[in-house]
């Protein structure tokens, strides 16, 4: 087995990739044999400060939530970055210029959030159609959405180290 490195991006530059990575991270805790895999998170946007109602969401499904930070996806590019295997863009295209500078063997996915759009669109207050603390509920709503595909997503890369660590002798 060796380490895989999976990178959740979201597009808006509110946290939906660092809410994704630590679902990810939990994902992996209840896993019944520890794996390798490094799970990371950027955005699209420049790097800014983590959207405090969504911090409360991931304190209220009990999620890590020490030091997150937004980082923007460009740095994932640059040489001595962490090696990335797979990437999940939420709600958005891979740009091409970030393709070339992550390399050609990337597996690349895109997960639509139905609430994703809601939540970018709305700015500072959040409110959407005067409904205070809505967009923590879409918040939580992103999580449970999150919640199978990621955790099948471990159990397939869980399953990819398998395939990969038996010797030829094994496979006939």
């Amino acid at each position: 087995m060796f380490d895989r490195g999976i990178l959740f991006v979201g597009s808006g530059g509110v946290g939906v990739g660092l809410l994704a990575e630590a679902l990810a991270l939990d994902a992996i805790k209840r896993l019944p044999e520890p794996m390798p895999v490094r799970v990371y998170s950027a955005t699209l946007n420049e790097a800014a400060e983590a959207d405090p109602v969504l911090l409360r969401a991931m304190q209220r499904l009990d999620l890590d939530t020490s030091g997150p930070v937004l980082k923007p996806l460009a740095l994932y590019g640059f040489a001595g970055a962490p090696r990335v295997d797979h990437v999940i863009m939420l709600g958005a295209d891979l740009p091409a210029a970030h393709r070339l500078a992550l390399g050609d063997g990337i597996d690349v996915r895109h997960w639509t959030l139905d609430g994703l759009t809601t939540i970018e669109g709305r700015g500072d207050k959040g409110e959407r159609d005067g409904a205070p603390g809505s967009r923590y509920l879409d918040y939580l709503q992103i999580a449970e959405t999150l919640r199978a595909p990621i955790e099948d997503l471990m159990q397939e890369v869980t399953h990819l180290d398998g395939i990969e660590g038996l010797s030829l002798a094994e496979t006939g």
